[in-house]
């Protein structure tokens, strides 16, 4: 009976809804396991444009994954595959570890969780070194001892995305860019270029994959709530890796962080703070969107917790003032003066909230006969896409196993 479902599916015709890093590596690994003729769709002129290619290019380790988390089980198989990826491909890939730094005993409590936590993910290597060994990676860190990852590296994500996108066209994917969905009623996908039939509809919308999934009657309890994150890059530190603070484990946001790119360049960031539009990348306020993320249930019910609010408060203050953010950097390595921080980028994160308020912080994918929604793959997704991708892929021609 399996087989013949499969050898239906395989004649089917696939629409995946998006061409972020999801989207294209589930186009891929369907594509590979030849599942038929797959269209992905896209509203922009290219792959990649929104938490694809904004991020800070970060290849995870797993480190701070909760233990059988699916996101831990992908994250720490995605680490080693796209590592591999890279390497095969050229994509330009910086194998220089992860340091989470401890400026506090209090905080070297966190590295131990953290190292526990890693160890029941098997992330490979991992260890606590001390300051002589810290100051001995990196030279002006200003922490009383670390957890050192091996595994961490940084990627050129606009280099990948083109990597993945080619090979994905080579195996015959047909890419519809300029192509935004406007409705979906059944197996017709309207868009602004005409509808379209398709067998099974794959939703990896990103920043409006709840849009899409609530076009279909899926996932009505969450809404994503877009946090945008701001970069600065930072001059003249002599920063050769990666070095975060120790997280507050209570929320998935991981605090301002160093990360020396592939070019060579150190970025500082993300801050997260509530964006008023899903694409509200330069602080523009989207008024038809704002009444949808404000006035939601998911939102207030966010805010009524004491703890996140002063969270919240905080990063706004890091988004608000370059002194403040200039405050997060000094607290991690010595040097950096206000001259040496300038704006980079801003990305924007889709973090997924449950009607209770709760922030989603695994992987969410629903499957159904004719659709397949991928509701939440926020950070570490780009770690996590060929896993996951793989993962999705034969969820979907295999749907008893």
């Amino acid at each position: 009976m399996r087989f013949h479902q499969l050898e239906r599916f395989v004649m089917a015709h696939i629409v995946i809804i998006g061409a972020g890093v999801i989207g294209t590596t589930i186009g891929r690994a369907l594509a590979f396991k030849k599942a038929g003729p797959i269209t992905i769709l896209e509203k922009e002129p290219s792959a990649g444009q929104h938490q694809s290619g904004r991020n800070s290019g970060v290849i995870h380790s797993g480190i701070n994954q909760k233990p059988g988390s699916m996101k831990a089980r992908m994250c720490v198989e995605g680490n080693r595959l796209l590592r591999e990826y890279c390497r095969k491909k050229k994509v330009p890939m910086e194998e220089c570890g992860t340091l989470v730094s401890a400026r506090t005993e209090k905080e070297c409590c966190v590295l131990e969780k953290l190292l526990d936590m890693g160890m029941q993910c098997e992330v490979p290597g991992l260890k606590i070194i001390t300051q002589k060994e810290l100051k001995e990676r990196e030279p002006a860190s200003l922490g009383i001892a670390a957890l050192f990852s091996p595994q961490g590296a940084t990627v050129d994500a606009p280099a990948l995305m083109e990597a993945l996108t080619q090979e994905a066209k080579g195996l015959g994917i047909r890419y519809r860019f300029g192509t935004k969905v406007t409705g979906i009623d059944g197996k017709t996908v309207s868009t602004n270029q005409g509808k379209i039939e398709a067998d099974h509809v794959i939703n990896c919308a990103g920043l409006h994959s709840d849009t899409i999934a609530h076009m279909m009657d899926v996932g009505k309890q969450y809404r994503i709530i877009p946090f945008r994150g701001e970069y600065m890059e930072v001059r003249n530190c002599g920063v050769r890796s990666m070095i975060y603070q120790a997280p507050d484990l209570r929320f998935p946001f991981l605090s301002i962080h160093l990360t020396r790119e592939t070019d060579g360049r150190v970025l500082a960031g993300p801050s997260a703070v509530p964006a008023f539009g899903r694409e509200a990348y330069n602080k523009e306020w989207v008024w038809r969107e704002m009444p949808g993320i404000f006035l939601s249930r998911q939102f207030i019910r966010l805010f009524m917790n004491p703890e996140f609010v002063g969270i919240a408060f905080d990063n706004a203050m890091v988004s608000l003032s370059k002194s403040a953010f200039l405050r997060q950097i000094q607290s991690l390595v010595s040097g950096v003066k206000s001259d040496d921080i300038i704006p980079a980028r801003a990305g924007i994160r889709a973090q997924m909230v449950d009607s209770s308020g709760k922030m989603v912080n695994d992987l969410v994918a629903e499957y159904f006969k004719d659709s397949t929604h991928i509701l939440n793959a926020v950070s570490p997704g780009l770690t996590s896409s060929l896993a996951f991708a793989e993962h999705v892929a034969d969820r979907i021609l295999n749907p008893q196993s």
